[in-house]
């Protein structure tokens, strides 16, 4: 069955355009080298224009992006074994407006925070990241990391919890 019939609207330029600096900003928090980040993106970009005939439609077209997204990463740490980038050059990039009000006031409190991020556990970091990072609906994210949208809502609100306790505490 051919794709480009049954969703028209999903054209290359706006693919692109509405997804790639929400990908970028993914991979970015979790890659060192700008150039590789610049290269994840691209090849994301390739694999979704080859594999757009397989979209069937039956999950959010976001969440399978990011899908792709989230396998070239996997695929890249293991080939690199690299650290995610460090806590400077992370501190530098904007977050989205939807994190709590209390830890946007300053530069320094939005640091704080995604310093704490790190200590959550791996899958409240994820689903954090996915949330805030790359803008996506919890439904989205459960797609993305092959969980139920249940386990996803639980897992971020017991990740903001732990946030909020951890700033708190620190104030």
């Amino acid at each position: 069955m051919n794709t480009a019939l049954l969703y028209p609207q999903l054209n290359h330029q706006q693919i692109y355009e509405e997804y790639s600096a929400k990908i970028y900003r993914y991979f970015r928090y979790r890659v060192k080298n700008v150039w590789d980040v610049e290269d994840l993106t691209t090849t994301v970009f390739i694999k979704v224009y080859s594999k757009l005939e397989q979209y069937d439609g039956r999950h959010p077209f976001g969440a399978w992006i990011f899908r792709i997204a989230h396998n070239a990463l996997i695929d890249y740490m293991r080939k690199k074994r690299e650290c995610p980038v460090d806590q400077e050059t992370f501190s530098s990039m904007k977050a989205t407006d939807d994190l709590p009000e209390e830890c946007l006031m300053t530069q320094e409190s939005t640091d704080v925070l995604w310093q704490k991020v790190h200590t959550l556990t791996a899958d409240q970091r994820n689903v954090i990241q996915l949330r805030y990072l790359a803008d996506l609906r919890m439904n989205e994210i459960a797609e993305i990391l092959g969980k139920t949208e249940a386990s996803v809502k639980i897992l971020h609100f017991r990740g903001i919890k732990k946030l909020q306790q951890m700033m708190k505490a620190q104030a």
